[in-house]
């Protein structure tokens, strides 16, 4: 198949690029690459086009491949970054997922997948959290991507493409930029143990979450492509395994070879934070026969590998882990 990835040199966009490489589909990335959270990583294998998704020029030199599948990752992807320039946000989220849609609607391709957010549920995600939850987002982040579900359901619906929409459920692992302290939660504790400072805290140690392995959730992605239960459905994508901040961090700094009395400040909460999100997916193991195959020790144990690998740098381009794996 011919697929297009957009933000495929992001963080979950790059291992889902691999993937798909590796099952043997061509790959068209679309990126602009002012990825945050993740380490920019473009396949030497895959067609890259350095371009931004609200550009409608883009579209035009999209013509020129004949798409079977599109899977829409590129986004501005932080609760807390949302604040720092909501207008980039809107048009990004909201503007970019409308007009690719449009564009897989009136080029008839057979697939659409979009990852959304676990914050389009705001502190209504607290509990056991259902797709059928009602959406009340606490950041300009989940109300933007919310507006990316309503388009996508309100251009796609009766037309020849199949949409399925992923509510993702903080993925983690290597491939995280360290150097970047707003967004994903592991990667920012992570970054103050490398470092060997004090790992800072925003908020209480006793909120929650449910943390994803990247190749958990990359396999979920790949696993919808061509599956018919998926399609026009919408998803929670996490391990569903309820864990809490605290026990988070102890396990980090065990699997990191730390002191257990390795120093923790807790300070204040963040805008848009919402204090627990905790993910039903039996919706997902229905649909797909699926269940998350790296629980939290393993997957962090995997992480600090990586780390421990790198240099102690400010840049960290050049570094991603699948650079070693061309």
């Amino acid at each position: 198949m011919n697929i297009l990835v957009t933000g495929g040199a992001g963080f979950i966009g790059a291992f889902l690029t691999d993937r798909l490489l590796k099952e043997g589909h061509s790959v068209v990335i679309v990126d602009n690459l002012n990825t945050i959270g993740g380490i920019p990583y473009i396949n030497p294998k895959a067609k890259f086009l350095n371009q931004d998704i609200c550009d409608e020029s883009l579209y035009s030199e999209l013509n020129n491949y004949k798409l079977d599948a599109i899977y829409h990752l590129a986004a501005q992807s932080g609760g807390e970054p949302s604040y720092d320039n909501p207008k980039y946000d809107l048009l990004t989220n909201s503007l970019g997922t409308y007009l690719l849609a449009k564009f897989a609607k009136e080029n008839n391709i057979p697939r659409f997948i979009y990852t959304s957010t676990v914050a389009i549920y705001g502190s209504n995600a607290e509990g056991d959290t259902k797709e059928d939850t009602i959406a009340a987002p606490d950041s300009i982040y989940g109300v933007s991507k919310l507006s990316g579900e309503y388009f996508i359901k309100q251009l796609l619906k009766g037309s020849k493409t199949s949409y399925s929409m992923f509510r993702v459920f903080n993925s983690y692992g290597p491939g995280e930029d360290l150097n970047y302290l707003k967004k994903g939660m592991v990667s920012i504790y992570a970054s103050f143990i490398w470092r060997n400072e004090p790992i800072h805290v925003k908020g209480s140690l006793d909120r929650y979450r449910d943390f994803t392995y990247i190749e958990d959730t990359v396999d979920v992605l790949y696993l919808s492509l061509e599956n018919s239960n998926t399609y026009n459905q919408i998803y929670n994508l996490s391990s569903g395994i309820k864990t809490i901040i605290r026990d988070l961090l102890s396990t980090m700094v065990q699997v990191s070879n730390q002191d257990k009395d390795y120093p923790i400040k807790e300070g204040y909460g963040t805008l848009g934070d919402s204090f627990g999100f905790h993910a039903n997916i039996d919706k997902l193991r229905k649909d797909l026969n699926w269940e998350p195959k790296v629980q939290i020790k393993e997957g962090l144990e995997k992480y600090f590998q990586w780390i421990d690998s790198l240099p102690l740098t400010n840049d960290l381009k050049g570094l991603h882990p699948l650079d070693n794996k061309k």
